[in-house]
């Protein structure tokens, strides 16, 4: 993860995200640029997903929202697309900014979501949130 020379391995990346355990170093190196390579990388996307979890556990918003909104930008082609929008729109819940949620939601529900991701979105309406 820290050598300079050469493409780095998104696999690499999404390994040290998974098993990080210092939150701090975690949020300082996911918050350096990611070369090129990786953002057509399901790898590197998987990883800023499993971010995007721990922000939502230890209730960093921001950080989420920011992912979030790197997810909506550079990672439709992911696996963890819905996923990951689903946890932006927490977040975006969560800093009370539902109107901006809502449309996130919208969207979700509009890109096919799976069964698990639709019965989360559920819970959310019907929860009040």
């Amino acid at each position: 993860m820290n050598t300079v020379d050469g493409e780095k391995d998104p696999r690499i990346f999404f390994l040290y995200v998974s098993t990080e355990e210092n939150w701090s170093q975690l949020k300082t190196k996911v918050a350096k640029d990611a070369p090129p390579n990786f953002k057509s990388s399901v790898h590197y996307w998987n990883a800023i997903y499993l971010f995007m979890e721990r922000s939502l556990v230890f209730g960093e918003s921001d950080l989420l929202i920011e992912w979030g909104k790197e997810f909506q930008k550079s990672g439709k082609q992911s696996p963890k697309y819905n996923d990951a929008m689903l946890l932006y729109g927490l977040g975006l819940m969560d800093l009370k900014n539902e109107s901006e949620a809502k449309r996130i939601f919208s969207e979700i529900e509009s890109n096919s979501p799976s069964k698990h991701v639709l019965s989360q979105l559920e819970e959310i309406k019907s929860s009040g949130k």
